[in-house]
């Protein structure tokens, strides 16, 4: 990551907020840094590491930006491009599918709907095709009251459980009975729990992903070659061991065993106040009669205690689904949270219809199996 280039143009955020501001593109490491110091409720998926993560894997270029306000104020944009188009053809991600919330780092940890107007203004008015902002769930009030109501909004929703009062007070008060049942009916059952922040555990986690894969084609309708080659391609192998390389101690995976045999794993990022569970996998005949996920969300969640975070964040989860109801078993409670597309053309629209109609294509297919 680059020192960065300070643009020369001076900005103005908003008709009504016309502090002038310094823009630096990439953000400087150093600077980011200092940024975070001062903001300890930032994730895991704002640092700059991660996007280091982000760029390795994925072969994005750093674009990110730095802000520096009027009143002195340091504001930072995870923000990624792919090399080799002009910005005029160009998408930016903050950040990719698959990789977390992005959105704005605060010098202090605040975040102002101000800040956030002026930095929108500040994309508008780039030459780039297309500007994707996943935002910081927690700060959706602030984004959604401060973002123009011209600009496309996909509309998500997470699901956090929050630790304060420690584990008793969680155990108790946030899990659900039913969930204490089964945590202890897994361990009854014999199931057994490891950790590893070297990497020990990626082909663990792997094997298990890739039983997951066809179990989701099956369920999905999805001809199992293709989605495989999908998982590939969204899921590189690469991806979780760049990851564990370049985190270290800060991503945890989580393996469960029964018998003998790894049948359920989870991947948890850890920030200076929020685990962030990344992903999943399991081999669901044998995980599920013996309750193994329930049994590792109980073991990284008393670790994210111990590790002094005041939240453990469970990704996001669609309304009414299986999913939701799961993580609400441990007391998770749900945000709505947009993502925001800055376009200079309208593109977005064009294309959900075109992947609308591959999806009813492919939905008219028989499911066959590969074996």
């Amino acid at each position: 990551m680059n020192a960065g280039t300070v643009l020369d143009r001076r900005l103005k955020a908003a008709p009504d907020d016309p502090r002038p501001l310094r823009v630096t593109s990439p953000a400087p490491a150093d600077a980011w840094e200092r940024v975070l110091a001062s903001a300890p409720n930032a994730l895991p998926s704002q640092t700059p590491t991660w996007l280091r993560c982000v760029c390795a894997v994925e072969g994005y270029a750093d674009v990110s930006r730095l802000y520096e306000t009027a009143d002195g104020r340091r504001i930072v944009l995870p923000l990624v491009r792919r090399p080799g188009l002009g910005p005029i053809l160009a998408t930016d991600f903050g950040l990719p599918v698959g990789w977390g919330p992005g959105g704005l780092v605060c010098e202090g940890g605040e975040l102002r709907p101000e800040d956030v107007r002026m930095v929108v203004t500040d994309l508008a008015r780039r030459p780039v095709l297309s500007t994707l902002v996943r935002p910081d769930p927690a700060a959706a009030g602030t984004w959604e009251a401060a973002v123009p109501a011209s600009v496309l909004r996909e509309k998500r929703m997470t699901q956090t459980v929050f630790l304060d009062g420690g584990f008793d007070k969680v155990w108790r008060e946030r899990f659900r009975s039913d969930t204490r049942n089964r945590i202890r009916r897994a361990e009854r059952a014999g199931v057994l729990v490891e950790w590893d922040d070297t990497g020990r555990l990626v082909p663990v986690f792997h094997q298990l992903y890739g039983e997951s894969v066809d179990r989701w084609a099956r369920r999905d309708r999805l001809p199992v070659p293709l989605a495989r080659r999908l998982a590939a391609r969204r899921e590189p192998h690469r991806k979780l061991r760049t990851v564990a390389e370049m985190l270290g101690s800060r991503c945890r995976i989580y393996a469960a065993y029964h018998e003998g045999r790894p049948v359920a794993a989870i991947v948890v990022l850890f920030g200076a106040t929020t685990a962030m569970y990344w992903r999943g996998a399991m081999l669901e005949k044998l995980a599920g009669p013996v309750y193994a996920n329930y049994l590792l969300h109980k073991t990284a969640i008393a670790d994210a205690i111990e590790a002094g975070c005041a939240a453990y964040n469970m990704g996001d989860s669609a309304r009414v689904s299986s999913l939701e109801l799961f993580k609400s078993r441990f007391g998770a409670v749900s945000q709505d949270y947009a993502c925001y597309r800055i376009e200079r053309v309208p593109i977005t629209p064009l294309v959900q219809r075109a992947r609308g109609g591959v999806r009813r294509i492919l939905a008219l297919r028989p499911v066959r199996s590969s074996a």
